[in-house]
């Protein structure tokens, strides 16, 4: 799938270390890696900024020159302050960083033109989507613009986005940091419309600091990994696989089997996964991890004499970024009918919220404020309140509040 025509879709890889950042739009075949010097393909930007002394403007660091302040993410997240002739918050220095970014992949009609904006992190949190979600829109971008995600599901994304017998059997990255060698294992559940997909890890092992030695331990970890199985395509990430040691471990990847070796595979995979969200319907399969809603939840509606199913969550999106408001005219009993729908099945399992003490007029009904807010551990919050129908009938202000796992 391609972008359509006015669709432009960014991904960044937002990483404690480095940032990458792509754009795709119509016209492209992929997602294109910008870097910040012209004619360059040095794609990593370290997550950092710097200024020189005496002058109050930022840059992104290319260079260590100046007053510089690293590890941006870290001190933003730990809501740290920095003295750089003067005093900042680290989240400040982290929106001037990511507005430098931004400004690298932007359309030309800036932050409402963009379809998607996609973040790609290490790991996610309610903290981290929280600080994400804020300086997006001080960016410019609507909560419907962003999606935030994690490096295991934008590999994910990418690999989905390639031909299909790339990943017709079993995918595999394998990423080494620090000697640290880890492995990544899409599969999918075939037996569900759309396909049920998710990333398991493994720990392989680390790599011996002598460079001679190298290639013979990689081997025989990835000899283990491989042996027994249908591989169609294996990625290569990270700097540890760097400096052209790999000569016997790549036959052995290379055999029978496609592989690919880069470093901004996360930041083109979160533009992947901008167009899949983008276009839900035409996807053959949808990702699940631990923190991913694990059903669709629907309130029936009539609107205009027409009956519909209203979606309050969605199955497959990031529980942290669920938030939602709406009001509605309850009717009848005070009882409020949720459904609930888990992907690949036809059936809904209709769950009965009571509002205890509620009096609804007759031939007028209740007007009530709901509002969905997504956790981890408690799945969803359903909050409502009894808000009336203005001043001639006001609401009781009851409140009552559900969770749906």
């Amino acid at each position: 799938m391609r972008p359509e025509e006015e669709e432009w879709y960014i991904g960044i890889e937002l990483g404690r270390k480095w940032t990458m950042a792509s754009f795709y739009r119509s016209g492209m075949k992929e997602p294109e890696t910008q870097s910040p010097v012209a004619g360059s393909q040095s794609y990593q930007i370290p997550t950092a900024i710097c200024k020189k002394q005496g002058i109050s403007q930022w840059y992104l660091a290319e260079r260590q020159e100046g007053i510089y302040i690293d590890n941006l993410l870290e001190k933003a997240m730990e809501e740290k302050t920095v003295e750089a002739e003067g005093t900042y918050e680290a989240r400040e220095l982290l929106l001037v960083f990511l507005r430098k970014i931004m400004r690298m992949v932007m359309p030309k009609n800036g932050a409402a033109a963009v379809t998607r904006c996609v973040f790609s992190v290490e790991e996610i949190t309610a903290e981290l989507t929280e600080m994400l979600l804020a300086i997006s829109g001080m960016l410019g971008l609507e909560p419907k613009q962003v999606l935030i995600q994690d490096n295991r599901e934008s590999f994910y994304a990418y690999a989905v986005s390639q031909e299909p017998e790339l990943w017709m059997y079993e995918v595999m990255l394998l990423s080494c940091e620090n000697q640290v060698v880890t492995c990544w294992e899409m599969y999918h559940d075939k037996k569900t419309v759309p396909q049920v997909s998710g990333v398991k890890e493994q720990y392989l092992g680390e790599l011996p600091e002598e460079y001679s030695k190298k290639d013979e331990v990689f081997t025989e970890m990835i000899q283990k990994v491989l042996n027994g199985r249908i591989v169609s395509s294996v990625y290569l990430v990270g700097e540890g696989f760097e400096g052209g040691w790999m000569k016997e471990s790549l036959q052995i990847i290379c055999r029978g089997r496609r592989a690919f070796q880069g470093k901004n595979l996360y930041t083109k995979g979160a533009c992947y996964s901008g167009i899949m969200d983008a276009h839900p319907k035409e996807q053959k399969s949808v990702y699940f991890c631990e923190y991913k809603t694990k059903q669709h939840v629907f309130l029936k509606v009539t609107d205009k004499e027409q009956e519909y199913m209203y979606p309050l969550a969605e199955a497959g999106k990031n529980i942290y970024q669920i938030q939602k408001n709406i009001c509605i005219l309850l009717e009848g009993e005070p009882v409020l009918d949720v459904w609930i729908q888990h992907p690949g099945r036809k059936e809904a399992v209709i769950e009965s919220l009571e509002l205890q003490g509620l009096k609804i007029a007759p031939m007028r009904g209740c007007r009530l404020e709901l509002q969905v807010i997504g956790k981890m551990q408690e799945g969803l919050l359903i909050k409502v309140k009894d808000i009336g129908l203005g001043e001639i009938l006001p609401g009781s202000n009851q409140e009552w509040e559900y969770e749906i796992g």
